[in-house]
């Protein structure tokens, strides 16, 4: 079962500059249903999701979904990864809405748990 208070940081994370730390502060008690959110919607598909996806869906603005991806690949156990693409060794990277590529989150066996 996944550790639902995993992201019940004191503040969210931020990079010691203060209007990171004034926007870290007025999410902290969101962060923990954001990270939950993201997760179920990179585990609910078998394709997995690109950050850009993640956005559409749940109607969030990049640098949440982002943030809230990078919570979920470095926490221990990670909850999402990328997976490599057996021809390149590279990790898959998917059209994007902007027509660029971008890597493709999977939920890895602890986020599925």
């Amino acid at each position: 079962m996944i550790q639902t208070d995993l992201f019940n940081y004191s503040t969210a994370p931020h990079n010691h500059t203060e209007p990171s730390i004034d926007a870290a502060e007025s999410i902290v008690d969101q962060l923990n249903g954001m990270c939950r959110d993201v997760l179920h919607a990179v585990k609910s598909s078998p394709f997995g999701l690109t950050c850009d996806e993640v956005e559409k869906i749940l109607d969030m603005k990049h640098q949440t979904a982002s943030a809230r991806l990078r919570d979920l690949i470095t926490c221990q156990p990670p909850y999402v990864e990328f997976q490599n693409d057996p021809e390149t060794e590279k990790p898959l990277r998917r059209t994007t809405r902007s027509g660029r590529t971008a890597r493709v989150y999977f939920a890895t066996q602890f986020g599925v748990e």
